[in-house]
């Protein structure tokens, strides 16, 4: 006999499963933000890739957007790094999805396509990389 799968995603399950846990570890690092934010992000350490080859790494701007997304300011958030919102969003809807799946069997989407998601996120963050170091190098354009 076959067992009736949950969702059409054969990673779901474990997707969900890390979602707990880095909804668990996100918890206090948000609740740090929200009260140390702004001072973080400006006195921050400064990116040693950068001080190194003058090039921006993949992850230039990230505590610079996250300070911005936690404080609301998702704009200021998305043009910092606009993979930090992105993965937050879609963390959210995948979460909430997969309880509403489990626990409703009649409100959300079982084709969800998390790892498809996942590849999208990982496409922005390599896009948004190579976008800023062309326009460094080839306009002397500072992003950040």
């Amino acid at each position: 006999m076959m067992e009736k799968r949950e969702f059409r995603d054969d990673l779901t399950d474990t997707w969900f499963k890390l979602g707990i846990v880095f909804g668990l570890i996100s918890i206090p690092v948000i609740v740090i933000f929200a009260i140390f934010g702004d001072r973080i992000a400006e006195g921050g350490v400064p990116c040693a890739f950068f001080h190194l080859v003058h090039l921006y790494c993949p992850g230039c701007g990230g505590t610079r957007s996250f300070n911005h997304m936690v404080h609301l300011r998702f704009i200021k958030s998305l043009l910092c790094h606009p993979f930090v919102l992105y993965t937050y969003t879609d963390y959210l809807i995948f979460m909430i999805n997969t309880i509403l799946v489990k626990k409703t069997e009649k409100l959300g989407f079982k084709g969800y396509p998390v790892t498809i998601t996942i590849f999208v996120g990982i496409g922005l963050l390599l896009g948004q990389w190579i976008v800023r170091n062309i326009l460094l190098v080839a306009f002397n354009i500072t992003c950040l």
